[in-house]
């Protein structure tokens, strides 16, 4: 099986695909870091910017559950839309996984989660997405 991944803001970092690390930028002029890829800094506006891993761990800053979904969404509806903050400072959204809906909290530890999906419900179209859950 092959599975793609957005090598720009996800790395694997196992055969099985099962684990990862979060990639960004960061300005060694005034230390702000970005999750993904950029070509300036959004606070000094410098193009000296640098890859980095960002943490597997963060906060749950802010939540929602999605009803509607858009189309071509290969998971469950509902499904919760999550924005962690992660200790550099990025806040990232993606679905949290394995919690239920009312033991939500803002501020609770969620940890970084790979699962693969299959996309467009295509056998073989497998890609590697990140999601947050529970730590």
């Amino acid at each position: 099986m092959v599975v793609s991944v957005d090598e720009k803001c996800l790395r694997l970092t196992d055969e099985s695909g099962e684990r990862g690390v979060l990639l960004g930028m960061r300005c060694p002029n005034c230390g702000v870091c970005v999750f993904g890829p950029a070509t300036f800094c959004q606070s000094c506006t410098s193009a000296d910017l640098e890859e980095v891993e960002l943490s597997t761990e963060g906060t749950l800053y802010s939540f929602t559950i999605v009803r509607v979904p858009p189309s071509g969404w290969p998971g469950p509806v509902p499904y919760v839309l999550g924005e962690a903050e992660l200790p550099e400072g990025p806040h990232v959204l993606a679905e949290v996984i394995d919690c239920a809906h009312d033991d939500l909290r803002v501020g609770m530890a969620v940890t970084l989660a790979i699962q693969t999906v299959a996309m467009d419900g295509v056998a073989g179209s497998e890609r590697a997405v990140y999601k947050w859950r529970p730590a």
